[in-house]
């Protein structure tokens, strides 16, 4: 079978991985027993598309986020390589060879951004914390695709989410994170009188910084399986 997109290639992944059947699937999304089948295998093979109601519901079967569905077609790498530059140019990744393997750099660091730098270092930390633990045997590859499946979970702290800019994904923190901001306004002050600051100032805000980067990189790491854990004990 072609598979002409991919939101049908992960549907069928999902629904394979829950040993679900086209005809069973269209029956849980309210076809006929005429037509069940079909429309899953259309959904599949990219014959239809499903609007994003549908896809809400087919996700919610499969107990993971839409946006695990809808994502951008990597079949080919010449799709994969346009990704990859359209990245480049909004936020400067950058490709190197080390040791015969291939790196990607995802993002540039913003010196005069703190907030945006921040915000990317949370959300690959916890990445890194999760795959970390994997690694280590701390929790089951089930637990670990649960994650990934349903990322970002919006719990009560509502921390990141898509389709929002830097400045509300960070204004969206646990109140303990306000300090980030806080703090930012203090380098931009120090910066904003165009005057020398003391080496033992900016020995001082850099530590700050990289102790605030630390803090929040745990933190959510923490909030993200202490949430987890509460979804899966309802």
């Amino acid at each position: 079978m072609i598979i002409r997109n991919n939101i049908g290639e992960r549907i069928a992944f999902f629904r394979r991985l829950n040993n679900y059947t086209q005809k069973y699937l269209g029956r849980l999304l309210g076809f006929s027993d005429k037509t069940c089948d079909v429309r899953v295998a259309q959904y599949e093979s990219g014959d239809r598309i499903p609007k994003y109601d549908m896809l809400e519901k087919i996700a919610s079967l499969f107990n993971i986020s839409p946006e695990a569905l809808d994502i951008p077609n990597i079949n080919y790498w010449a799709r994969r390589m346009h990704i990859f530059f359209a990245m480049e140019d909004k936020y400067g990744s950058e490709i190197k060879k080390i040791d015969g393997e291939y790196y990607l750099r995802i993002e540039k660091t913003y010196p005069d951004e703190h907030c945006i730098t921040g915000v990317r270092n949370a959300v690959l930390q916890e990445w890194v914390d999760m795959y970390t633990a994997l690694q280590e045997g701390k929790i089951t590859k089930s637990e670990y695709d649960y994650w990934r499946y349903n990322y970002p979970q919006q719990g009560h702290y509502n921390y990141i989410t898509f389709r929002r800019d830097y400045i509300e994904e960070v204004d969206s923190y646990p109140e303990k994170y306000q300090a980030l901001l806080d703090f930012k306004e203090e380098v931009q002050e120090a910066t904003a009188e165009n005057k020398a600051v003391d080496d033992k100032t900016i020995q001082d805000l850099e530590a700050r910084y990289q102790e605030a980067e630390r803090l929040i990189s745990q933190e959510l790491a923490e909030l993200r399986r202490a949430i987890d854990n509460a979804k899966r004990k309802r």
